[in-house]
């Protein structure tokens, strides 16, 4: 890899929006990083993405396990010498056929809530040092609009008393996206930019079986989050809430100033982040 090649990480780039964002972006000359769970999804979308660019690299994690999310960030740390963009795109949604089984992860955690939201959080902050030190730089939140109608259950964050699917992804992408916006708050200084976007209701496999209605093709959610990571006219762009291509206001608690920090501090203990202080900027420990 070229000093000078820019270097994008999509979780989530072996099916679907994430692997057309991997193909998108390499076609333009990244270096992409392809991740997911299964190794052999991964070798073969990074096959697509060295077709399209002759270059990229992979790395294999479970993001339903928070000790397989530190182990990403610390292999990304290790083996990349710069990262411009950061993609959080994975995402887990209950099937129609599941809707009345609440998911725990490896970690007790509801399903949602930690592969949709800590996961993210916690890959984001473990991966800023990268991120500031190669500033320009940019992170995209794949949120949705659920999070429009979202809700922090705050007496029932894990929804054991209450569950609904519905619920539960709503409140994740709300989580995704108030992050996005306390995140960019925090690291305006530092030319690092953090916007979130529902990129569309598109075909893919996870839409398939949870959701009735998907007008668009995979590739324009895809070139929908390119936009927003690669193009040049949002370089200056930072804590917005795109809906496919247009800026627009989310759900009011992603404005919540003292809402977002109680969330950070929720995630903080939860991810597993607060016990690695050495590895995280101090700014992005204190409330």
């Amino acid at each position: 890899m070229a000093d000078t090649e820019r270097v994008a990480l999509v979780t989530g780039s072996t099916d679907g929006l994430g692997r057309g964002v991997a193909k998108l972006l390499a076609e333009q000359g990244w270096h992409v990083v392809v991740h997911g769970r299964d190794p052999r999804k991964v070798a073969a979308a990074l096959d697509d993405v060295r077709k399209a660019s002759g270059g990229g690299s992979s790395v294999t994690a479970d993001l339903s396990r928070l000790d397989e999310v530190h182990g990403l960030a610390d292999e990304v740390l290790n083996t990349q010498g710069r990262l411009d963009v950061l993609v959080n795109n994975a995402g887990v949604a209950t099937p129609n056929r599941s809707a009345r089984t609440r998911r725990v992860s490896a970690d007790g955690l509801q399903l949602e809530w930690q592969v949709n939201f800590l996961a993210a959080f916690a890959l984001t902050l473990r991966l800023t040092p990268l991120l500031t030190s190669s500033a320009p730089a940019r992170v995209v939140n794949v949120s949705s609009v659920a999070q429009g109608w979202g809700k922090i259950h705050w007496d029932d964050l894990q929804l054991e008393r209450d569950w609904d699917r519905m619920a539960a992804y709503a409140q994740s992408k709300l989580a995704l996206t108030a992050f996005t916006n306390e995140y960019a708050l925090r690291l305006a200084g530092a030319q690092v930019r953090a916007n979130s976007l529902h990129p569309g209701m598109c075909s893919t496999k996870m839409v398939r079986s949870t959701f009735v209605f998907a007008p668009h093709r995979t590739r324009y959610g895809s070139a929908n989050i390119v936009r927003l990571a690669a193009d040049q006219a949002f370089e200056g762009t930072s804590g917005s809430y795109f809906n496919e291509q247009q800026a627009i206001e989310p759900n009011g608690f992603a404005h919540d100033l003292a809402g977002r920090r109680k969330l950070w501090q929720v995630a903080l203990g939860q991810s597993g982040v607060a016990d690695r202080p050495g590895t995280v900027p101090p700014e992005l420990l204190t409330l």
